[in-house]
């Protein structure tokens, strides 16, 4: 499917094929610390903006891309059914849509939390 329109129920078959990947960015570019420091931000705000948070953390993802290149490319090469050399040379515009698409897609963001969440070592 194009990620960069709306996503379908059908694609989240495709959300379960990258979340290995998912697990693997959270870590290297250290997303529960920054989870924490957008809690500690809005604590005791009302009406928080969750898509606000997610351009936040879409925005922290970009920062820190270089670490996790590879991996970019290789989520972007199975949401847009490409090889990874085809979602390398395609034009980083589509690139950077498809993974704003899935950052702000409801459905793949819960996903991606209760795995995390389980997968997270307890302190």
């Amino acid at each position: 499917g194009d990620w960069s329109s709306d996503v379908c129920s059908s694609d989240l078959e495709q959300v379960f094929d990258i979340l290995p990947t998912v697990t693997t960015i959270y870590e290297k570019i250290g997303v529960d610390e920054f989870r924490k420091q957008l809690v500690k931000e809005n604590k005791g705000k009302k009406d928080i903006d969750g898509m606000a948070l997610s351009i936040k953390l879409f925005m922290h993802v970009l920062k820190h891309s270089k670490k996790i290149k590879d991996e970019v490319f290789e989520i972007v090469s199975v949401l847009e059914e490409l090889t990874i050399e085809e979602a390398k040379a395609q034009d980083p515009l589509k690139t950077i849509n498809t993974i704003k698409a899935l950052f702000t897609n409801k459905e793949a963001i819960e996903l991606f939390k209760s795995a995390v969440s389980q997968e997270a070592p307890k302190a």
